[in-house]
């Protein structure tokens, strides 16, 4: 950075609080060397792409153009940049331009200084108001950088309404002047931090937000927000909470009237997606100490607990019992393993679904149906399942339309990541196809019940099966015939193939989804068994390339009395992309494995 921009970053946070400069300081603030333009350059940049020239936003590029703090995502424009997004309406009608993103949102401003912000999904959502000016902008996310993502041990209350104030009286914080404005109320002591409403998340902007590491200090907003302030609603959000999962049978009887009268309880406030969604959170009396409930048709779903020892949440919406009439032991094991559970609130009924595939245009497929009636709301890893669950969550549902209008060819999501793009979907017949930003629709199973045996068997021996290979070529019947490993017949169709026993697990595919070739994995407990599976694979595929996992190189020489067992050519990254090339030496009591 040169001496000159230095010192305009320099001149930059001296207009800020200790604690913003401080913050920004040590998440990398900095001005790009081209950030910084006359007013001409700009001018001409906004007239080249039709933009209005507002004075705030030249104002704007005067005061903080440039500026980024790479670890909060955020950048303030440069002027060549200023430009690059398209004008944009304010909920009054006003005329606002971008002039900075941040995280997955973009920052616009009016003829009147007052900054927005739009998230990118969906991109045609209403502009926020979240500053009446950069400098607040910028208090206000210093605060938040010291508060989010929650640490381990920190806690965050959200109540409704506001009652920021009133909480601050009670908890001993003072306003954090800098920050406010018509927009959002801070108020702080410390590590504590209060805030009415949230500039970064439509979730939280009508309520207001308490942040803090200590115990004490969030038994004492709760019980002062449900007597003193009047809060209406409540929800208690824990970081790195110990997650018990549980079947629906072992949940005890909800918390009586008395013990929530006694523990000053409020009525829990539901997030986003958690519609129908009732509980409570409440300091009981004694030792400091948070409990929360979530309830669904009067079906406990959960019970977290805040104390001296931690937070721990038990789950009462574990899939065992949904699962095991429909996969095998082992299957169910894997999906358990990957914390497997049936969330009621994401089910639909048939007409529910009905209606729903109606409004997007979507065909009726029995497939579809049958999966949701027995399966709807099934979670488990970073997959949620269930038609209903996933095309309603999908923004700005248009109205219903006839059937007539239906393509029936059209494949129906009844999987799909919760942060990713990878999708599964099934067609007319019935069959499953996976897709995803970088794949048109491929069939992988024959059913959905095939699909989730073997996702679920994919998982069911982890650790246990610490050393592994994958096989370009399609071997699986030899390799298990050879190991002694049975077939799995409800994992099997003409796309892939499971064989199975104590200490090996076999999987053919005929066509990788992304490579379109066949692969072969074997997963195995001992590296004799890995060998094994490795020399008839190569004795019936002398060409295929191989890649292993799980065993300890060894680089060194063979010695004269070593055999060579196997010799094959690796493909992928093993070490590094120059070696090209494995050697297995050794016998049974020791093999030793050499890429070259």
């Amino acid at each position: 950075m040169s001496t000159h921009v230095a010192g305009e970053l320099n001149t930059i946070l001296e207009k800020l609080s200790e604690h913003a400069r401080r913050t920004l300081t040590a998440f990398g603030v900095q001005i790009e060397e081209a950030g910084r333009v006359d007013e001409s350059t700009l001018r001409d940049a906004l007239s080249s792409k039709g933009l209005p020239e507002l004075d705030a936003a030249l104002q704007f590029h005067r005061d903080v153009g440039g500026l980024s703090v790479p670890a909060l995502s955020l950048t303030f424009a440069t002027a060549r940049r200023l430009a690059h997004g398209s004008a944009r309406r304010t909920p009054d009608g006003e005329v606002a331009i971008p002039v900075g993103r941040s995280g997955g949102a973009a920052y616009f401003i009016d003829a009147g200084a007052v900054l927005y912000r739009m998230r990118d999904a969906p991109r045609d959502k209403e502009l926020t108001p979240v500053a009446t000016s950069p400098w607040t902008l910028l208090e206000k996310l210093a605060l938040l950088a010291g508060v989010e993502p929650l640490a381990k041990g920190a806690l965050r209350l959200r109540f409704r309404p506001y009652v920021g104030a009133a909480l601050a009286g009670a908890l001993g914080a003072e306003p954090a002047v800098e920050a406010t404005d018509s927009f959002h109320r801070f108020f702080r002591r410390g590590s504590l931090v209060i805030a009415d409403g949230h500039p970064l998340r439509d979730e939280g902007e009508r309520d207001t937000l308490v942040w803090t590491p200590a115990l004490e200090d969030a038994v004492a907003a709760l019980r002062a927000a449900g007597s003193a302030c009047g809060a209406i609603g409540a929800e208690l959000t824990t970081a790195a909470a110990e997650l018990q999962i549980e079947p629906p049978r072992s949940a005890p009887v909800a918390p009586s009237p008395e013990v929530l009268r006694e523990g000053g309880a409020v009525a829990l406030l539901a997030g986003a997606g958690e519609e129908g969604t009732s509980g409570h959170v409440w300091a009981p009396p004694g030792p400091p100490r948070l409990e929360q409930t979530r309830l669904f048709a009067g079906t406990l779903l959960s019970w977290e607990t805040v104390d001296d020892r931690g937070a721990r949440i038990r789950d009462f919406t574990g899939a065992e019992h949904t699962l095991s009439p429909l996969l095998t032991p082992r299957a169910v094991r894997g999906l358990l393993r990957l914390g497997a559970r049936v969330d009621p609130r994401r089910k639909g009924e048939r007409a529910s679904l009905e209606h729903l595939l109606s409004c997007w245009e979507l065909p009726a497929h029995e497939a579809a149906f049958d999966f949701e009636e027995r399966l709807g709301g099934l979670r488990f890893a970073n997959l949620q399942w269930g038609p209903f669950g996933i095309v309603g969550a999908w923004p700005d549902r248009p109205a219903a339309k006839e059937a007539a209008s239906v393509d029936e060819g059209q494949l129906v999501p009844i999987g799909a990541e919760i942060l990713g793009n990878v999708s599964y979907a099934v067609d007319a017949e019935g069959a499953v196809h996976l897709e995803d930003e970088h794949l048109d629709p491929t069939p992988i199973a024959v059913s959905w019940l095939v699909c989730l045996e073997r996702l679920g068997a994919a998982s069911a021996d982890d650790g246990e099966l610490p050393c592994s290979c994958q096989i370009k070529a399609r071997v699986g019947l030899a390799v298990a015939a050879a190991l002694g490993a049975a077939p799995v017949p409800e994992g099997t169709d003409q796309h892939a193939s499971i064989w199975y026993r104590d200490g090996i697990s076999v999987l053919d595919v005929a066509a990788d989804p992304y490579s379109r070739e066949p692969r072969t994995t074997v997963a195995a407990r001992s590296e004799g068994d890995l060998v094994i599976a490795l020399q008839v694979a190569l004795q019936a595929a002398p060409d295929a390339a191989v890649e292993v996992f799980g065993v300890k190189g060894d680089p060194s020489p063979p010695t004269p009395e070593e055999p060579v067992v196997v010799r094959a050519r690796v493909w992928g990254n093993t070490w590094d992309k120059a070696q090209r090339e494995l050697c297995i030496y050794g016998g049974p009591e020791r093999y030793r494995f050499v890429w070259r």
